[in-house]
């Protein structure tokens, strides 16, 4: 087996088995046996199930990122951005294969993770160059603009739990209510000023 072999076949038994025993529960032996890979490999490529579960969660924001960008490109305009953004978001976290349960069940370590990530801080980065263009946010403070950011990513995350649990729910409809949500914070914390 080729190295890239080895990783994809560890990487996919990881989130199998953090998509179903979550995180507390799962061990790297349940990886292994998962992935047929030796146990050997497993210490050679990631140490820790920490550092696995890290490396998967930045694979998905990057997907996440990815397709924000693209959802957003062509608007300056605040709802429809946020609209677009959060569809996006929920649609391609839907298409991974037991993406909702993988949140679900390991939420507080997707939580205490997510804002250390320079991934997400990327992210954050789009979202504040694009709130800017799109509201007049020029005298928030830095402070103020992390925590909206912040809050906005956090509502995207909250919509996808709230959907995982009511699998019926149309996407687009709680994309459209999450982000008049957003917007109207949005709007809020830029008429108050910095």
């Amino acid at each position: 087996m080729t190295k890239a072999f080895k990783q994809d076949a560890l990487e996919s038994a990881a989130w199998k088995v953090f998509s179903t025993l979550g995180f507390d529960a799962a061990t790297i032996r349940d990886i292994v046996s998962v992935s047929t890979v030796s146990p050997g490999s497993f210490y050679n490529y990631y140490k820790t199930k920490d550092v696995i579960f890290d490396l998967l969660l930045i694979k998905i924001i990057q997907r996440v990122r990815s397709a924000i960008l693209q959802s957003r490109n062509e608007t300056d305009k605040l709802e429809e951005m946020l609209v677009r953004s959060h569809n996006a978001v929920l649609r391609e976290l839907l298409s991974i294969s037991g993406a909702p349960r993988f949140f679900e069940l390991n939420q507080h370590h997707v939580r205490a993770r997510l804002f250390s990530m320079p991934e997400t801080s990327e992210m954050l980065d789009d979202l504040k160059k694009k709130l800017i263009q799109t509201v007049s946010m020029q005298h928030i403070s830095p402070d103020r603009m992390n925590f909206i950011a912040s809050t906005v990513l956090t509502t995207g995350l909250e919509a996808l739990l709230y959907i995982s649990h009511n699998p019926l729910m149309d996407i687009q409809d709680v994309a459209d209510l999450s982000a008049k949500m957003s917007a109207a914070s949005i709007r809020a914390a830029s008429a108050r000023g910095a």
